[in-house]
């Protein structure tokens, strides 16, 4: 049964015995009313007239009764839907073309708001998103660049406005073993960057602060894709030995299943160890993000790397004249405000269909 045939069959079922209800009641009422009438001692003409005049005809009781309770909003909705249907019939060419464009207009919106909703309303899949940043040097023209290495790790001791406060860069090493070698990208990582985002291994840890130390950087976290895909998801994966770049590295965790990190650019993460070639202000090579402390406003800890950053430009100003630090929210880097503008009007277009 159609729908359009179910709404046709329940109303019938109901309109005319609510008709029929009201008009018997009221016939009911008025019979009396008159009777009691005829007691006082009117004729029963009368009477008859005097009801009919006090409480009104059957037929607009029952309109008013309707109306009263919302009954004619069907009333009228049935005779819209039935005047539809015709013309319908009628011009069977316009309802296709109707239905059809109705079906595109309703499936594309539904798919662009998927995407919308994914992109804009739910992207960052991380323990309060809002107080996650990404902070960068800020150079006199407004835009921002990679920092280098001395930058950040004066960032880093001078700031009181991050709770965490972690570097990255991105790398590629090649890993060999029994397999064919295969090039893997790899983000080199401070040991707090997975405590900026909140989140933890789903096997073994995540890196300790020593790990960043030269020496000490042999040990590497495997995304829950590459654990799968190369290493079977081997639950006993935790110390084993892999050889990247011709150095044993031991794995010590592996990334939650379904998670951002699994459609990540990298599938390893290592420490970040600097070299002494790397202690420099002259080398723009590393991106930074942080966790802002509780309390913290974006404002303030805009204010303070400000003055953080200006002292550092009097300081050093072969190196770092005019720069600045840039802290914006890490929603803008994951979603860049044109895409986020030209998606709203693409949302807004199909919606228009």
């Amino acid at each position: 049964m159609s729908m359009v045939a179910a709404i046709r069959k329940l109303w019938h079922s109901i309109a005319p015995r609510t008709h029929s209800d009201v008009e018997e009641e009221f016939r009911s009422t008025l019979d009396a009313y008159q009777e009691d009438l005829i007691r006082q001692g009117l004729p029963e003409e009368e009477a008859r007239r005097k009801a009919r005049i006090d409480l009104g005809q059957p037929a607009a009781q029952n309109e008013t009764y309707r109306k009263a309770i919302g009954l004619r909003l069907f009333d009228e909705l049935g005779g819209d839907i039935r005047y539809g249907l015709r013309g319908l019939r009628r011009n069977p060419s316009f309802a296709t073309i109707a239905i059809i464009t109705l079906a595109l207009g309703i499936g594309a919106t539904a798919a662009i708001f998927s995407f919308v909703n994914a992109v804009l309303l739910k992207p960052l899949p991380y323990a309060r998103p809002e107080q996650i940043v990404s902070v960068g040097e800020k150079l006199p023209d407004g835009f921002s660049n990679p920092m280098s290495t001395l930058n950040f790790l004066d960032w880093e001791r001078q700031n009181r406005c991050f709770e965490y406060l972690a570097a990255l860069a991105f790398d590629k090493v090649t890993l060999t073993g029994s397999d064919r070698p295969q090039e893997v990208k790899v983000h080199r990582i401070s040991a707090s960057y997975f405590k900026v985002l909140g989140v933890r291994a789903a096997l073994g840890r995540t890196f300790a602060a020593s790990e960043n130390e030269p020496g000490n950087e042999l040990e590497v976290v495997l995304s829950n894709r590459i654990w799968w895909n190369r290493f079977g998801g081997d639950p006993q994966i935790i110390g084993r030995k892999i050889m990247l770049d011709g150095k044993n590295y031991t794995i010590i965790g592996v990334l939650p299943a379904n998670s951002e990190f699994d459609r990540s650019w990298a599938a390893m993460w290592l420490p970040l160890a600097f070299a002494p070639v790397n202690m420099t202000r002259n080398f723009h090579w590393l991106y930074a993000i942080a966790r802002l402390k509780a309390g913290v406003t974006l404002k303030q800890a805009r204010d303070q790397m400000d003055t953080i950053g200006a002292g550092i430009s009097a300081q050093y100003p072969d190196s770092n004249k005019g720069i600045g630090v840039a802290v914006n929210p890490y929603i803008d880097q994951v979603v860049q405000p044109e895409l986020r503008r030209s998606l709203w009007v693409l949302l807004a277009a199909v919606g228009a269909v």
